[in-house]
């Protein structure tokens, strides 16, 4: 350690100490350390800005239905109510719009589909989220529309891209971001403290996405990365105040543009777009739309999901100066919001952890 402490911080905004330190400025990092700021906390970010951070190429939908059984999604009842006054917040301290609701229309594809959703509708507990009678007109839309549609509420998207960018322009003129990539040699810790290039802290938490994977700490977790692929596609005449659903989602940006996805690949791991995904989107959205298009946009992604589906948060077995916040899957913009809050009660608080998220869960090989 008295090697470390001699180093000289790079930059002259840089404190010497903070009360944590987060490496990993996606969605996951990005909302926990603006949870801990709301509680007074004082948090440093290490962030090397990847272009291929998963949280920039991702559509940023939440859902709180489960299209393939019409089921609620999992805790959906406890992240759903918290989700808009948080980010209302995020908006209310970055001055600038990120959450978009909008409903979603689902075309059914089978008679079982269209029986299982609108028999939902009477169940108890789904009244919130399903409409039993849309009011929705399709038929002036391009699309294809056989068997009918159900509406669901409580959906919408928040724009990661604005969220993520507005906040390091925050982070970086309030000197608390180190641009820089996080090198594991230069880490020092006790059981009460961690050293980082002459800069302490109580803990540091990891927020890395996929990249955990690289983490000499934390890799032992079962993270499965999932990539998924997506379009940008211009629509012209294509007048709709709703995200389109069949299998897929369209989900209108304005100005006759639709973000369309998404596909799952856990075989290829590479940031490239491919000509295989090209084609599964291309035989999604023309099974909605009846109606010419125009690619504007191919991107892919890399999403941090886990084995159980389950998030890992918490502190490491061994060595409890070191945190991990991640695995949060494809639900991300959804779950973020309330499990930051539940973790930074646990690290804040001392209040317990639910078992379900905790990644002491997973039994650490010796």
């Amino acid at each position: 350690m008295n090697n470390l402490t001699k180093l000289i911080i790079k930059s002259p905004n840089i404190k010497s100490q903070y009360d944590y330190i987060i490496v990993g400025q996606g969605l996951a990092g990005t909302i926990l350390h603006f949870q801990l700021l709301q509680r007074g906390k004082t948090c440093l970010v290490i962030d090397n800005n990847l272009e291929k951070n998963s949280s920039l190429v991702a559509a940023g939908m939440y859902n709180p239905i489960v299209f393939k059984r019409v089921t609620k999604g999992w805790n959906v009842d406890k992240y759903s109510p918290y989700l808009a006054p948080f980010y209302s917040k995020m908006e209310n301290h970055l001055n600038t719009k990120l959450d978009f609701p909008i409903n979603i229309l689902r075309f059914f594809k089978t008679l079982e589909q269209q029986n299982d959703f609108f028999s939902k509708t009477e169940e108890e507990g789904f009244s919130q989220y399903l409409i039993s009678e849309s009011k929705a007109v399709t038929k002036d839309l391009p699309v294809k529309n056989e068997i009918g549609f159900g509406e669901i509420t409580k959906t919408g998207w928040v724009n990661t891209v604005s969220l993520l960018t507005q906040y390091r322009n925050f982070l970086d003129s309030n000197g608390i971001i180190l641009n820089e990539k996080f090198e594991f040699d230069n880490l020092v810790f006790s059981d009460k403290k961690v050293m980082y290039q002459g800069i302490s802290a109580e803990k540091i938490i990891f927020c890395e996405g996929t990249f955990m994977e690289n983490n000499p700490y934390f890799k032992y977790l079962p993270l499965v990365p999932t990539k998924g692929e997506l379009f940008t596609i211009k629509v012209p005449g294509l007048e709709v105040d709703k995200i389109l659903n069949k299998g897929f989602f369209c989900l209108p940006l304005g100005n006759d543009l639709f973000r369309v996805g998404a596909t799952y690949n856990w075989k290829d791991l590479t940031y490239e777009t491919t000509e295989n995904g090209k084609s599964e989107l291309l035989e999604k959205i023309n099974s909605l739309l009846d109606c010419d298009f125009e690619i504007m946009d191919h991107q892919a992604g890399i999403r941090p999901t886990v084995r159980d589906r389950r998030p890992l948060i918490g502190l490491h077995p061994d060595f409890p100066s070191l945190g991990l916040f991640n695995g949060l899957g494809t639900k991300g913009v959804l779950i973020a919001p309330w499990l930051s809050n539940h973790f930074c009660d646990f690290l804040e608080d001392k209040s317990p952890l639910d078992k379900e998220y905790d990644l002491q869960r997973v039994k650490k090989r010796k």
